[in-house]
């Protein structure tokens, strides 16, 4: 059901959710197939994205091209008016890297890195997206999104005044808001030497298993399998282009 609420300061209207997730690769058979065996997914090959069916959010495999940003991992948010956000996105010191431009589906699209340079999009669309969260996570499906910052209340500040996100600060981790963000998510502060980043976790059913076929398809575990203090185990692993990716067990 589409779901209207309240922003605040704007008024009525639709809230800033996650459109989809793009994971950039190098080669994207090579990521097709690594995708397709690890968690059953399909992809179909339609140009320069391949389409992620299977994944409980509307996905894609982005082919690229461009040498001076690195692959990664990244969401599409929801917005009323592109131009709008950009304005706010350089006021809060990200960097628009792509303007605004039409997409052959409809609507149209832009990308910017937030302050510790992790690529975002934004989606104008001719109609708004209903929110993808859902109380059950199937396996093999995403479940939550993670944000790593260098300063946290830094990138919390960017994240509200762009999208209007609320952002609780509950210690170490805060929770961005599954209401306001469409799919449930948390930001934390990211200290060592690797970049920062945004990372998307999937729900398996055999955590041991995934260790085992990740590298087995060339991937790297970087992150064993370890407790969550609520309940059920998470792991991360590096797929072939060294896009880090969560899986999680239990909740």
């Amino acid at each position: 059901m589409l779901r209207l609420k309240v922003i605040r300061k704007w008024g009525w209207k639709y809230g800033n959710t996650i459109k989809m997730f793009v994971i950039a690769a190098r080669e994207g058979n090579l990521a097709k197939n690594f995708y397709e065996s690890l968690f059953n997914w399909k992809v179909t090959d339609v140009g320069p994205l391949m389409q992620i069916s299977g994944a409980g959010l509307s996905g894609h495999i982005l082919k690229w091209p461009h040498k001076d940003h690195p692959t990664h991992v990244s969401v599409y948010i929801n917005v009323d008016n592109i131009q709008e956000c950009l304005v706010k996105v350089e006021e809060m010191g990200g960097t628009v890297i792509l303007p605004e431009m039409s997409v052959p589906t409809g609507g149209s699209i832009a990308q910017f890195v937030d302050p510790d340079g992790i690529i975002i999009g934004a989606y104008q669309g001719t109609t708004h997206s209903e929110s993808q969260s859902k109380a059950d996570i199937d396996f093999n499906q995403i479940g939550f999104f993670e944000i790593a910052a260098r300063e946290g209340h830094r990138s919390q500040r960017f994240y509200e005044v762009v999208f209007n996100w609320r952002i609780s600060d509950d210690g170490p981790i805060m929770s961005i808001s599954e209401e306001d963000a469409g799919l449930a998510g948390h930001l934390f502060n990211w200290t060592y030497e690797e970049p920062p980043y945004l990372t998307l976790y999937i729900r398996v059913e055999n955590m041991s298993a995934y260790i085992e076929k990740v590298p087995q398809l060339g991937g790297k575990v970087i992150i064993p399998e370890t407790e969550i203090p609520s309940g059920g185990t998470f792991a991360q692993f590096l797929d072939l282009d060294g896009n880090a990716i969560g899986i999680y067990s239990g909740r």
